[in-house]
């Protein structure tokens, strides 16, 4: 039997992972930031998990717009790393936006 997590858990624990993160911040700049970019991993991973488990099937609307909001978050994650741009409120937005498709999501 396969113990599934559900997508509300993944990012309700993001989410309490980027307030550790704040808190830390606010004690360590350096080490709070690591971590708030490491806190959206598992979202990235289960997210991307998702789609990779998909392949070949037929996608619904919220499908599609769940991977423009992971690759917007992927793309914006690099973006910050590599110094072009200092956004993370924007992170903060994605995940946001992300979770109302979930809550939305007709059953």
């Amino acid at each position: 039997m396969e113990n599934k997590i559900s997508e509300r858990k993944v990012i309700i624990f993001t989410t309490c992972f980027v307030v550790f993160a704040g808190l830390i911040r606010l004690l360590n700049y350096a080490i709070g930031i690591v971590l708030f970019y490491l806190a959206f991993l598992p979202f990235i991973l289960y997210r991307a998990n998702y789609y990779y488990k998909l392949q070949g099937k037929p996608k619904t609307q919220d499908d599609k717009y769940r991977l423009i909001v992971l690759a917007l978050l992927c793309i914006t994650i690099t973006l910050n790393l590599l110094g072009i741009q200092d956004v993370e409120f924007f992170l903060l937005f994605l995940l946001m936006v992300d979770f109302l498709l979930v809550i939305n999501k007709k059953p």
